[in-house]
């Protein structure tokens, strides 16, 4: 299946040019679970015997790889997306967490959902590289929880709104300190292992606040800037603000 993207472009010495962009779905990407009666037995890579598979976003992927790599945390899958952005990111981040996919004992499957022809989702106007890539990961989710009934399937995000999206679509999600915490008892320590981070702080003071009423008001003194958003950096850059 193809799909054709156009748009107009003007050059810097004023020619107009339209440029055609092609991108090729398939349809015969596999899930990677033998649970999959259409999946290919050369693409078995999960657990038929797992309690669950965690679908792992971007963030947890950058901010939670200590735990990811924890020999307890197996069957996962990967989206491309999460990949690809994972490597224009941190390499450093990048190189370990393609070590944990290499790893055979953690069963952690890489999903080509950006070529898949039931996963694949174009931007909506007006729609954040960020925004787009979150919404892609959740159509991940739904698809492997349509794909697999029988299996339980998890989002895990630490970011709240995220969640909150995936939910609506009946997947279960949950947030890396939430994780930990429900496997405390078979595993000691696993909650230490949680980087209580940006991206942990933010999803655990939006819920307090949801709670006690106090939105607006940081709990710890803020020290440092937060980073730009990399949809922030890559529209200044296109518009010549930033090199």
């Amino acid at each position: 299946m193809l799909k054709s993207k156009s748009y107009v472009k003007k050059t810097k010495r004023g020619k107009v040019l339209k440029v055609v962009r092609e991108h090729y779905l398939r349809d015969d990407i596999y899930s990677g679970s033998p649970l999959d009666p259409e999946c290919d037995p050369s693409a078995y890579k999960l657990s038929q015997d797992a309690s669950q598979y965690l679908i792992i976003d971007t963030n947890i992927a950058l901010h939670q790889i200590d735990l990811l790599e924890h020999e307890s945390v197996t069957d996962a899958v990967i989206a491309s997306v999460v990949l690809d952005e994972v490597r224009a990111r941190n390499t450093s981040i990048y190189q370990r967490l393609r070590t944990i996919i290499s790893s055979l004992p953690k069963r952690f499957y890489v999903f080509a959902n950006e070529h898949h022809r039931d996963t694949y989702v174009a931007a909506e106007p007006n729609e954040t590289p960020n925004d787009r890539n979150d919404r892609a990961l959740r159509v991940v989710a739904k698809w492997y929880r349509d794909r697999l009934p029988r299996k339980r399937i998890v989002l895990m995000s630490d970011d709240k709104n995220n969640r909150d999206l995936t939910k609506e679509m009946g997947v279960e999600a949950m947030s890396s300190l939430e994780y930990a915490k429900s496997r405390e008892s078979e595993v000691p320590g696993l909650v230490d292992l949680v980087a209580q981070g940006k991206s942990v702080q933010n999803s655990e003071t939006a819920e307090s606040q949801e709670g006690d009423g106090t939105r607006g008001k940081d709990k710890k003194k803020r020290i440092y800037e937060d980073h730009r958003p990399l949809s922030s950096l890559m529209n200044a850059i296109k518009e010549g603000k930033l090199h």
